[in-house]
């Protein structure tokens, strides 16, 4: 009986080894698909690819090719697929044309939990302040057509005012005072102003609620910040922006690793947005193997530096917070922020590029 307990015992310790093993294996980024991450990003033929290498830089594949018979080398780490440089010949020597930035941090609403009232200048000045790369701001058109910043569909909860936003004038919703504990008036800002505190310090994430997409779109190109904006919404909502707009970074959402695909495919968007509930290893792993980067939300319950370290661990490119002073610490701490400038390291719509068509050969 003892004998039988004990060969119990070692099946199930072999089966879970095996298990464990067999899932290490599986979750790793294979050569080809390394082969495919490149192709997608530089447009060129891959002529051969190594073995995993481990050096003093990382651990990555290394994959050469031609494009317009110039010679390329491109870095693909192994684990999440994740772009990590882009190498490109010129007189006879490898310039870098790509280095993949570390993880990039959003405020949310401005950073709602750093002190200053959500989705105000204030707040603007304080995610800069502690280190944030973009801002995600929620808008709103008020009834004379102008865009204000508002998350709510009324002003009652931020606002000594009542009503909703849509049936307000500008001039009756720049009247109202916005909560908070601090001391003197702080107004609802127009779009328009807080572009204006962004531009060149930091860039703006947009999450249009409600409005002229239109109208949002020429006010951004009047700024001359499409490239640097990046605009979030509905499968549908980010089909329209891009018709409108193909320049700006689009950011649609996936529910579960299998609409990745889909959504690289029929959107081309250059970020996939994934709210908490949807965060996996997989669904990063199809982002970066399709082209795409993994903006991960960590918002709610979520917002926790124990739930931002096992983004970062999955593979996430944005980690979204209302607290992004203490993803911008553990970052610091694990060598993972502001890795390259924005010349180098700025994120690039590689789908939305004329010479991909899929499937692409």
């Amino acid at each position: 009986m003892q004998v039988r307990k004990n060969q119990s015992r070692l099946l199930l310790f072999v089966s879970v080894v095996y298990f464990l093993f067999s899932s290490l294996l599986s979750a790793q980024v294979s050569r080809l698909e390394a082969i495919h991450v490149v192709e997608i990003h530089t447009g060129g033929v891959v002529e051969n690819v190594s073995n995993v290498i481990t050096s003093d830089q990382g651990t990555y594949y290394e994959v050469y090719g031609r494009v317009g018979g110039q010679l390329f080398v491109g870095w693909v780490e192994p684990v999440h697929g994740r772009l990590l440089r882009v190498y490109h010949e010129r007189d006879s020597n490898l310039h870098i044309m790509y280095q993949w930035p570390g993880v990039r941090v959003v405020a949310h609403r401005g950073g709602a939990l750093l002190g200053p009232p959500e989705n105000t200048l204030p707040a603007i000045e304080k995610a800069i302040e502690v280190g944030a790369d973009l801002i995600e701001v929620d808008i709103r058109q008020t009834s004379d057509g102008y865009l204000v910043l508002m998350h709510d569909e009324t002003v009652d909860r931020t606002t000594n005012g009542r009503g909703r936003v849509d049936r307000l004038t500008l001039d009756e919703i720049r009247a109202l005072a916005i909560k908070h504990e601090g001391k003197g008036i702080i107004r609802v800002p127009t779009l328009k102003e807080a572009l204006g505190i962004m531009k060149g310090r930091i860039d703006p994430d947009l999450d249009y609620k409600e409005g002229d997409i239109s109208k949002l779109i020429q006010l951004v190109r009047d700024t001359e910040m499409i490239e640097q904006s990046t605009m979030y919404g509905s499968w549908d909502r980010c089909r329209a922006i891009s018709q409108l707009e193909p320049r700006m970074r689009i950011r649609p959402t996936a529910d579960y690793p299998l609409q990745v695909p889909e959504l690289a495919r029929t959107l081309r968007p250059s970020l996939i947005n994934m709210d908490w509930h949807g965060v996996s290893e997989q669904a990063i792993r199809l982002a970066h193997t399709h082209g795409c980067q993994a903006f991960v939300n960590c918002l709610g319950r979520a917002d926790t530096p124990y739930c931002m370290e096992i983004a970062v661990e999955a593979g996430a490119d944005y980690i979204q917070s209302d607290r992004p002073d203490l993803v911008v610490e553990y970052l610091k701490s694990k060598n993972l922020y502001r890795l390259s400038d924005k010349k180098t390291g700025a994120v690039a719509t590689p789908l939305q590029s004329e010479r991909l068509k899929y499937p692409f050969r």
